[in-house]
């Protein structure tokens, strides 16, 4: 070994082989930190509708980042004058609730690694025949890669011009 170590070209040839590898796991590893969802906080979007029997009710599962935040803010102005009353829940409790108890559900996530997080792709698989659900993916990519094809997903990336395109098609679902 310490034959080759003398040897000028294999020392930078073996240094720059590190360099590059620690240089794709580091930008690998932003990459990676910089897609992490954050965890919303649960509100409601007209309250006041919560315990009115003619009202409809329904539940988004969501996560905290911009797009997201965009997306639910146009639809709340969407839904003001609505008889409907919305729950936003963070995607994390989507285990918790049970379909059943909504006229509307609603799952607004992202993909990572190709697929929703582990929780939303069992709730998926779960529900995937009930007319109450309604599933909204955001990717950088703008599809599903593992798309199964027996689902009515609408997908496509998280940029401004794509919010109105996400939030009519949430409102519609919700008050059809």
């Amino acid at each position: 070994m310490k034959k080759f170590w003398n040897n000028k070209i294999f020392r930078v040839g073996l240094i720059s082989i590190v360099i590059i590898i620690i240089g794709a796991a580091g930008f690998l590893g932003y990459y990676r930190l910089s897609r992490v969802q954050g965890t919303i906080e649960s509100y409601t979007i007209n309250g006041n509708l919560k315990d009115e029997e003619n009202a409809q009710q329904a539940i988004i599962y969501t996560q905290k980042r911009d797009f997201k935040n965009d997306v639910i803010n146009e639809l709340k102005e969407d839904l003001v004058e609505e008889n409907i009353y919305v729950q936003v829940e963070p995607i994390e409790e989507i285990g918790d609730n049970k379909i059943k108890d909504w006229d509307k559900v609603v799952i607004l996530s992202t993909i990572q690694s190709s697929n929703p997080p582990e929780k939303i792709l069992d709730y998926i698989n779960q529900h995937k025949n009930d007319p109450k659900l309604s599933i909204y993916l955001t990717a950088d990519s703008s599809k599903w890669s593992k798309d199964p094809g027996d689902l009515d997903v609408t997908t496509a990336a998280s940029k401004s011009e794509n919010i109105n395109v996400f939030s009519e098609k949430i409102s519609k679902f919700l008050l059809n």
